[in-house]
């Protein structure tokens, strides 16, 4: 039974073709125009890094919410699978798929107009863990707010908050001075390596150095996110009366 999860959420995104093709086709018409506007690299990566963990967080949550309300999580505690395996593995699974579904735009954002990946394909292998850690991330916190709100209006409103707020504390928006308490939380920010690669990618350098030391603290943030998701899990097993 083991990985039984993680091969039907593959399954099911496969089967469906038209959505995975909106799912890759919609991030490159949207990011290409802005990565290639005369704003400055900090500007753009703003909005790449909106997108992308916006993409994570709303894919993950709003299924969630709709599946509750619907009933079907309550199935799964029925079948004696677990739900804290089930969630993990439907986590893991679609941080992958959304990795996948958001390659071939941020391939096309880097090699065409940061052209910092012309160099050779071992620059965007370096630069996909930190978009793997982001979107991984997002699901983890979509799944969080899934677990406390009761319907998709909530879920909306709270996944845009809980994003925004996230990433403002990992620098997206603008880095606290180093000696400040928010330029020690911004240390931990789980978002941190996907704003170096962004910032860097768009700005026509190689993003390969934000180094292992520097993924110390994002890794910790998300242990921590990844206790929660667990720890709440069970109130998504729990049926809700609202999906509007």
């Amino acid at each position: 039974m083991k990985g039984v999860v993680w091969g039907l959420r593959w399954r099911l995104a496969m089967s469906r073709r038209r959505l995975l093709a909106w799912n890759i086709i919609v991030p490159i018409v949207l990011l290409l125009p802005v990565a290639a506007s005369p704003a400055a690299a900090p500007h753009r990566a703003a909005v790449l890094g909106v997108f992308i963990v916006f993409f994570g967080t709303f894919g993950s949550c709003i299924p969630l919410v709709r599946d509750r309300a619907r009933g079907w999580n309550e199935k799964v505690t029925l079948t004696g699978y677990g739900f804290r395996p089930w969630l993990s593995q439907r986590i893991a699974a679609e941080a992958a798929i959304d990795l996948v579904e958001l390659t071939p735009a941020l391939l096309l954002v880097f090699v065409i107009v940061g052209g910092s990946l012309a160099t050779g394909p071992g620059s965007m292998v370096s630069a996909l863990p930190s978009v793997a850690l982001a979107l991984l991330a997002a699901n983890l916190l979509g799944a969080i707010v899934a677990a406390i709100v009761v319907s998709i209006a909530e879920a909306a409103l709270a996944c845009g908050a809980v994003a925004l707020f996230a990433l403002h504390f990992s620098g997206l928006f603008r880095s606290a001075a180093p000696d400040t308490w928010a330029g020690q939380l911004e240390r931990f920010g789980v978002f941190r390596p996907l704003v170096q690669i962004l910032r860097d990618g768009l700005s026509g350098n190689d993003p390969i150095g934000y180094g292992l030391v520097g993924w110390l603290e994002p890794l910790v943030a998300l242990s921590v996110l990844s206790f929660l998701a667990l720890s709440v899990s069970p109130r998504l097993a729990r049926r809700s009366g609202g999906a509007s």
